[in-house]
């Protein structure tokens, strides 16, 4: 389940301040009832030859700006609704529904404007902030987006919506606790809002709440009892928690009101362990030849069908079936390996000795963050599982944070970031690792460490030597055909991982990712652990115990326990790391023979 962060027009035009004789009046009020009654034909008609009389009146221009903007005609609306704007410049209400026509043009950086500026003119228009701050969640600028929906609980503090919205973007922080209040507080002023139950049952989730989250759960299921939504729900936090006998329980209700959702199905594979081609995979099978199945439901059907297969033996088929649920990923992504070469090579032409050594000293000091990184599937979550498991860290997930900061910070200045960094203000790098620091610590404000798992901040080094010079780097090395593979046979939600479903641009990117470490290690010697995932499934208590003591921790046997953990994760490992340490996914190439070759050649050469 999801926000819904479209934008909608506000309450309606204000009337012109032309004075209108009775006609007149009775034609606007005329257009306005088609347009409420969804007649947009007839309005936009009736539109067009009233402004041939009356080209400047501003509420025929209004109403012909959103009738145009039902219709979907993005242009002729943003044409109306400017010559409204240039006619009354403070008229909120037609600058709201600009800013909504130009976001849906695709123009975010002119909707951004419009509904500023109709903020500034009257900030108590709530719908207005609502689509502010959606289009800022939507690029991702979500702490400026809380800040827009804070600032506008100042002045309506009882609009549940507002809470609401709030609540999923701190979701997204990682912010639980707050979440979980901002939720709690959209449930108390309206107690059957089902997205913030959602968001509070994902909040309680991530808080480890295990009890709060499934009765948070449950009551959606009482809301909604028809919905396979909501056990889908239910069951992804059993899963979460290491219930997986309930999680599969909750799948199967859920299929059992949907029988065509794909992603269900390959959720219920994931916490199920496969014998033989039973009625789960009959099941899977007819969905991915239903002509009636979408291709997001087909495709993650594909994905269950690989991992069932995989479960059996089948290794050949179970590759066909990841082939075909890549390829219809893949098919709708937007990637480009030449954009993966000059992102690294920038990176690599940024963060140069000489640079390090400049600004060595302005971060801050602080030694909480402990950064687990390296390529996806390549061990992370079951690190922080095991560090998590000692009493001194505390488990914090992905955050994408650092990624936010740095964003920032680089956009802000308007250059790349070598040229950012040289024109940097003195202090700023101290500033940001603070503010990260501050965040994190909205986890725990006693733990002594706290650990950052998004894989992808191997990219990252370089700033977060500058911003947090003592922060411990984890970084976990797998053997690269293996790693891939485990991509391959894998969704993920995270839009960023658009190299993940074409073996030979996996192969490449893995390619990149060693040559950038490689570069880390020569610039920043003795910055990075590094870490070896068949090392640690071969000596688990000798791996381990270094692991910890490289992080200045002594040992604690619950750290051996690391699957008996009580936090909660949410990343693809979920159901992998609720069971002692297993080496039956090393040395996968040889399953699947020649059918990898694409991947093999690329790890070789790029």
């Amino acid at each position: 389940m999801s926000h819904d962060n479209r934008a909608r027009p506000t309450a309606g035009p204000k009337r012109a301040p032309i004075p209108l004789d009775a006609a007149e009046r009775r034609a606007l009020a005329e257009m306005s009832g088609l347009l409420r009654d969804g007649q947009l034909t007839k309005a936009a008609a009736l539109n067009d030859a009233f402004l041939l009389t009356h080209p400047a009146s501003v509420e025929a221009l209004h109403l012909g700006g959103i009738i145009a903007l039902r219709q979907g005609k993005h242009d002729r609306s943003i044409g109306r609704l400017r010559q409204a704007a240039l006619a009354d410049p403070r008229n909120a209400f037609v600058l709201g529904d600009l800013g909504v026509a130009l976001a849906g043009a695709g123009r975010p950086k002119d909707a951004e404007t419009a509904y500023r500026a109709a903020l500034a003119l009257r900030p108590d228009l709530t719908d207005v902030a609502l689509n502010l701050g959606g289009l800022l969640a939507d690029l991702a600028r979500d702490e400026e987006a809380a800040q827009v929906y804070e600032a506008q609980l100042v002045r309506q503090p009882d609009r549940a919506v507002l809470h609401e919205r709030l609540a999923g973007l701190r979701l997204k922080l990682r912010l639980p606790r707050e979440a979980a209040a901002s939720a709690q507080r959209a449930l108390d002023l309206e107690p059957d809002r089902t997205e913030a139950l959602y968001l509070l049952g994902s909040a309680l989730d991530t808080l480890g709440e295990f009890e709060a989250a499934i009765g948070a759960r449950r009551r959606s299921i009482e809301l909604q009892p028809s919905a396979g939504g909501r056990y889908y729900d239910l069951g992804m936090t059993q899963m979460h928690h290491g219930r997986l006998d309930a999680a599969e329980q909750s799948f199967r209700q859920a299929i059992a009101l949907q029988p065509e959702v794909g992603s269900w199905q390959r959720a219920l594979a994931l916490v199920v362990r496969h014998t033989r081609r039973d009625a789960d995979v009959a099941a899977m099978e007819k969905v991915r030849r239903s002509n009636s199945a979408t291709l997001d439901d087909r495709m993650h059907a594909c994905f269950g069908l690989g991992k069932a297969l995989d479960d059996l033996g089948d290794y050949g088929e179970a590759f066909d079936y990841f082939l075909e649920g890549n390829r219809l990923k893949r098919e709708r992504l937007n990637y480009s390996s030449e954009e993966t070469d000059r992102l690294f090579d920038t990176i690599k032409a940024a963060f140069t000795p000489e640079r390090f050594a400049r600004l060595a000293g302005t971060g801050t000091p602080d030694r909480t963050p402990v950064f687990v990184l390296g390529m996806p599937r390549s061990g992370t979550s079951l690190v922080e599982q095991v560090l998590a498991a000692h009493p001194d860290v505390e488990g914090g997930g992905e955050f994408r944070l650092v990624n936010q900061i740095v964003g920032g910070f680089a956009r802000g200045a308007g250059f790349p970031i070598a040229a950012a960094l040289d024109a940097a203000p003195d202090g700023e790098l101290r500033r940001m690792g603070e503010r990260y620091i501050s965040h994190v610590r909205g986890l725990s404000s006693t733990a002594r460490f706290i650990t950052d798992k998004l894989p992808g901040n191997f990219i990252m080094i370089g700033m977060i030597k500058l911003m947090l010079p003592n922060a411990t780097i984890i970084h976990c090395r797998r053997d690269p055909v293996d790693t891939s593979l485990s991509l391959f046979k894998n969704f993920f939600a995270a839009e960023h991982l658009r190299y993940a479903y074409d073996l030979r641009e996996i192969g490449h990117y893995y390619w990149r990712y060693r040559d950038l470490m490689d570069h880390w290690h020569r610039v920043l010697p003795g910055f990075v652990y590094d870490l070896n995932y068949e090392a640690l499934v071969a000596d688990f208590d000798g791996e381990a115990r270094k692991l910890v003591a490289h992080c200045g921790l002594d040992w604690d046997e619950a750290c051996s326990q690391f699957f008996n953990a009580k936090r909660p994760v949410d990343t693809a490992s979920a159901a992998q790391v609720r069971r002692p340490i297993f080496s039956t996914s090393i040395g996968q190439a040889a399953r699947y023979g020649d059918r990898i070759k694409p991947l093999l050649e690329a790890l070789q050469g790029g």
